[in-house]
C-alpha cells in the first residue's frame, strides 16, 4: 500500500491501548483522516508532539487494509502558548472540533485550513480579544460552507443596514435562521438586538475577514452567542467544547 504525504492539523484525539492515540486529522487536501499514532504515549517518542492536538506539519501516513497509520510528522507548528491561557486554550479547542464536525473524508477544503491556522496563530500569539478572533473564524466558517451570513442589507425584505446611530442603541437585529441581519422592522421580535457598533463589527468582519482584528475591540455577548448558534445549527452538531467558552 502506498504512502500518503499531506500538511494536517490534529483536530481531534484519543488515547488507544497502553501508548497509541486514534488521532483526526484535517488534511487540506484529503479532509477528515483518522489514523493511529502508535507509540506516540511514549516517554522520548518521535511521534510524541504528533499525536497532540493542534500539533500541525507534514504527515507521512500509511494506508493500510483496515486503518491508516501515521510513520512520521515534520512539525510545523503545535500552538503550544494556547496552553498557558485557558481562555484562548478554549476558544481554539471550539475551533478545532468544529472543523472537525465540518470537514468530511476525501473533502478538500483549502480554504478553511488556512482560515482555521490563521485564526488559532491569532488566538496563540496576538493580541486580539479571543472571542473577537473566533467571532471572525464563525463568520469565515459559515461562509465557506455555503451559508454565507447577509450583513449589508436586511436578510428578509432586503433593505440596507446602515451603521448610524449611537452604540447601545439597538438599530437591527442578527438571526442565523434568517441567514443574517435583519433591519429593526423585520429583527423586532429577535433575540440579538445590534447597535451600530455590532453592525460596523460584522461589515468589517465580512470585508476583511482576520484582518479586521487590527480595529480592536471585542464582540458582544449576545452578538457572540448568536453567531455561535448559527455555525452549530448549519453542523447539526453538538460541540461541547462550547460549554468551555
Amino acid at each position: 500500500m502506498p504512502q500518503i504525504v499531506t500538511n494536517a492539523i490534529v483536530v481531534r484525539r484519543a488515547d488507544y491501548r497502553d501508548n497509541d492515540r486514534m488521532i483526526t486529522l484535517f488534511s487540506p487536501t484529503l479532509g477528515r483522516i483518522d489514523a493511529l499514532c502508535r507509540g506516540c504515549r511514549r516517554q522520548k517518542s518521535p511521534l510524541m508532539a504528533a499525536g497532540e492536538l493542534f500539533c500541525s506539519g507534514e504527515y507521512v501516513l500509511y494506508q493500510g487494509r483496515e486503518r491508516t497509520s501515521v510513520v512520521s510528522c515534520s512539525v510545523s507548528d503545535t500552538f503550544y502558548p494556547l496552553r498557558e491561557d485557558f481562555e484562548r486554550l478554549a476558544h481554539g479547542m471550539y475551533a478545532l472540533e468544529l472543523c472537525a464536525a465540518a470537514v468530511q473524508p476525501a473533502q478538500e477544503n483549502e480554504r478553511l485550513f488556512l482560515l482555521l491556522l490563521r485564526s488559532l496563530a491569532h488566538l496563540c500569539y496576538g493580541d486580539a480579544p479571543p472571542r473577537r478572533v473566533t467571532a471572525v473564524f464563525l463568520m469565515g466558517m459559515t461562509s465557506l460552507l455555503g451559508f454565507r451570513p447577509q450583513v449589508g442589507r436586511c436578510a428578509r425584505c432586503g433593505r440596507p443596514i446602515v451603521a448610524q446611530g449611537e452604540d447601545g442603541v439597538p438599530i437591527a437585529a442578527f438571526s442565523g435562521e434568517a441567514g443574517g441581519m435583519l433591519c429593526a422592522a423585520c429583527g423586532a421580535g429577535e433575540r440579538c438586538r445590534v447597535d451600530a457598533r455590532g453592525v460596523r463589527l460584522l461589515q468589517d468582519i465580512m470585508r476583511r475577514g482576520l484582518d479586521s482584528l487590527s480595529s480592536g475591540g471585542d464582540c458582544p455577548d449576545e452578538l457572540f452567542a448568536a453567531l455561535r448558534e448559527m455555525a452549530e445549527e448549519k453542523l447539526d452538531a453538538p460541540v461541547r467544547s462550547g460549554k468551555l467558552l
